[in-house]
């Protein structure tokens, strides 16, 4: 091969790369409306997908709502039983959902948050699409949340999720932070004294 047939196999080479780069690259995918995701939520709901590790009725952190119950789609689940644990999971795929559902002393649903990945959707924040309703469906907050992504930026060691108490909890100073209007349970607060390797640092 002569010099200029390098030269132009070197030139065509760059622009293949940069051409089969940028093809490589997901196109960030298109959020589901908040309606189409409260159906997805409420199948999880009905089906009792209560994620691996987590129980019903476990203690939540305020008092208003004592009690919560943490949901999973099969891609989430699978990721988390692959790991062995939420706080192993390094990154969920595409696709996966999770949700908390929050209840009052009586054991009402108070209100439910959730978790949608979604590649390429804010790759700073691990792609993550963040969500709140009313119990009865009323978008509170949808999208990129960034009250909801600075706290479980937290912890980013398990891409963004949180392992149901003890396994991780809070300190009293970030929570207040969080929750400054609210009263911090007192069953959180004694699993702050008994677990205090599970603070986040």
């Amino acid at each position: 091969m002569n010099r200029w047939g390098r030269v132009l196999l070197t030139g065509s080479g760059l622009l293949l790369a940069a051409a089969m780069a940028w093809a490589a690259t997901p196109a960030p995918s298109r959020a589901p409306s908040p309606k189409t995701l409260w159906i997805q939520i409420r199948f999880l709901e009905r089906t009792h997908a209560v994620m691996p590790r987590s129980q019903v009725f476990q203690p939540g952190s305020r008092t208003v709502d004592p009690y919560t119950v943490d949901l999973a789609n099969d891609l989430a689940r699978e990721a988390i039983l692959r790991a062995g644990g939420i706080r192993r999971v390094i990154r969920y795929p595409g696709g996966s959902l999770v949700v908390k559902e929050n209840y009052d002393p009586n054991r009402k649903l108070d209100g439910v948050t959730a978790m949608l990945k979604l590649p390429g959707y804010d790759p700073s924040d691990r792609n993550w699409l963040m969500a709140a309703y009313s119990p009865q469906g009323r978008v509170v907050a949808y999208g990129q949340v960034a009250s909801c992504i600075a706290c479980h930026a937290m912890v980013r060691r398990a891409d963004f999720v949180f392992a149901p108490p003890p396994r991780i909890l809070l300190s009293v100073a970030i929570w207040r932070a969080f929750f400054p209007k609210q009263k911090i349970s007192p069953v959180y607060s004694r699993l702050l004294a008994q677990h205090p390797q599970a603070i986040v640092r």
